[in-house]
């Protein structure tokens, strides 16, 4: 199902670059890149020091609110080296290609939480991915297993559709990339279209049929000690509990919204009686039916000339739920209006309904739909 979706969500996100074959891979890195991995592994094996250059600002927006720092802000933190990947993972800038076959990695606290950098091979001073776990998070962790948001980075796998083409993520779009770190070095990547965008200020959920295991990063000796199977089951998990709470922040949001109370012209049964005509053609067209309406408004509004004073037009505005062709309920606003004439008011006319103004245009409970 996944591989399925992936066809159409991805699809703005395709690049026409593949990735090489394994043989091929050693090609792609320049011996300045080479150099740096060498000398970075054989420094840690010699010395026992790791790799405390402070990360590179990579310019990505935090999905989380707040201000997120680029990296950890414990400087002393040591960059573990060595850690491998199970899959192959790339990234890309502009018309840079590279395969990334090691990496190191720093931890430490930062503002919204616990933070872990990614650093890459090809360059061991590049923050290249950058992940958080707030409180927020947090809360939803499995024992033993924390969960992470990438807040900045990007990176490219072999496009689960077509791996004869790379697909890149990063902090935009319509996938969302968390990590679950299993171990002290061991860390689990994986994506998927997500609902939500804390709409209720509430975590993001995966969606369950659209999430995959990206990659798996941990040291050589450790990293077939996981499967990317086992890794799933804890990520699904994980995501079940986020799209719980989402569900219920959402039905407890929808339960609050009523329909605003009636007017002194509410009343008035000729005003009522042209309002759930014109309604009716209106939503009709969209195969929505009307439920409930009301008028608002205790006296008409007037509308004057800006410059001369003189009387434009009156209106009122009202209020009505529907049930739409997909079994939804929602409420909705609508404006009668009445042009003046010179010495009164016209017959009345249908203002339209009302868009992009709350608490118009949202889904209602349908148990409150109607008083």
């Amino acid at each position: 199902m996944f591989k399925q979706k992936l066809t159409y969500l991805f699809a703005i996100l395709f690049l026409a670059v593949s990735l090489p074959a394994e043989a091929q891979l050693g090609k792609m890195l320049k011996n300045k890149v080479k150099k740096a991995a060498q000398e970075a592994v054989s420094n840690d094996a010699s010395s026992g020091d790791a790799n405390t250059t402070k990360p590179r600002p990579s310019g990505r927006k935090s999905r989380m609110p707040g201000s997120v720092p680029r990296g950890p802000q414990a400087s002393s933190e040591k960059a573990t080296l060595s850690l491998q990947f199970k899959d192959i993972i790339g990234y890309s800038s502009g018309r840079s290609n590279h395969i990334i076959k090691a990496a190191n990695y720093r931890q430490g606290e930062a503002e919204q939480g616990h933070a872990v950098v990614i650093y890459p091979d090809f360059d061991l001073d590049f923050a290249w991915l950058e992940f958080i776990s707030p409180p927020i998070l947090d809360a939803f962790a499995l024992d033993g297993v924390r969960v992470y948001e990438m807040t900045s980075g990007s990176y490219a796998i072999q496009h689960p559709a077509d791996p004869n083409h790379q697909l890149n993520l990063d902090t935009s779009g319509l996938i969302l990339t968390r990590m679950l770190k299993l171990d002290e070095d061991v860390f689990v990547l994986y994506a998927g279209a997500f609902q939500g965008g804390h709409s209720y200020n509430v975590p993001s959920y995966v969606k369950p049929g659209d999430l995959t295991i990206t990659n798996i990063i941990a040291p050589p000796e450790k990293l077939n000690l996981f499967s990317k199977e086992k890794a799933k089951e804890m990520a699904l998990a994980i995501e079940a509990k986020f799209k719980a709470n989402y569900e219920e922040a959402a039905a407890a949001n929808l339960a609050s919204i009523k329909i605003p109370k009636a007017g002194k012209l509410d009343a008035n049964t000729s005003l009522k009686n042209f309002a759930k005509a014109e309604i009716n053609k209106v939503i009709n067209k969209d195969g929505a039916k009307l439920m409930y309406h009301r008028i608002e408004s205790n006296d008409w509004s007037i509308v004057h000339h800006k410059i001369t004073g003189r009387p434009l037009y009156r209106w009122i505005k009202g209020a009505f739920t529907e049930t739409t062709r997909q079994g939804d309920c929602k409420l909705q606003g609508f404006i009668l209006k009445q042009q003046y004439n010179g010495s009164g008011y016209s017959n009345t006319t249908f203002g339209g309904v009302i868009h992009g103004q709350m608490p118009y245009g949202q889904k209602i409970d349908c148990k409150n739909a109607q008083p």
